[in-house]
């Protein structure tokens, strides 16, 4: 196709290539020469404070802001995450309290029930003792003899002195010494 000598070209295209280009590579060109050699070609578009540039590039103030609301983001995130620690802690301790009072009750009624046994330990004792009372000393002490040390000490305890001095003579010497040295412990 052979160009027609009349045709008029588009003068915003001109301009754009003629003009704004070169002058965008121009800029670049001398921005990139600056920072080479050591001037802060940002800080001073800053300080003059050019229009439209200036708002493009922030300034060290808005770099200090911007990083302070960084770490006060971090800062509250780990804050949050030590009170989630915590929160959990609580609840961990508090399941231990509701154990521990479990088991509190579960004692309390223990001991009650132990109480009552224990009394009637002490009824079963006293029976015990009081058919010890009729017995032949000699047949008293083989048997006590052969009792637990506890419950021999125990019977014999509930037992009149007079009964308790027959019932260990009978016994080998060394039984009534042991039994002997238990009821005095009492």
């Amino acid at each position: 196709m052979a160009k027609i000598k009349g045709e008029k070209r588009n003068p915003i295209l001109l301009f754009l290539f003629a003009v704004v280009i070169p002058l965008i590579i121009v800029i670049g060109l001398a921005v990139v020469i600056m920072n080479i050699a050591g001037f802060d070609v940002g800080k001073w578009v800053k300080d003059a404070e050019i229009p439209v540039v200036s708002t493009i590039i922030p300034s060290t103030e808005e770099k200090e802001y911007e990083n302070k609301l960084t770490k006060a983001n971090e800062t509250i995130q780990s804050q949050r995450e030590q009170i989630d620690d915590l929160n959990k802690e609580i609840e961990s301790l508090e399941s231990i309290v509701e154990d521990l009072e479990m088991d509190i009750t579960r004692l309390e009624n223990r001991t009650v029930d132990t109480e009552v046994d224990q009394e009637t330990a002490g009824e079963e004792i006293k029976k015990t003792a009081s058919s010890f009372r009729k017995m032949d000393p000699e047949k008293a002490a083989i048997i006590i003899q052969n009792l637990d040390k506890n419950n021999a000490v125990e019977i014999l305890s509930n037992l009149s002195s007079e009964i308790r001095g027959g019932i260990l003579s009978e016994m080998e010497p060394k039984n009534a010494a042991d039994l002997t040295q238990e009821m005095m412990k009492q």
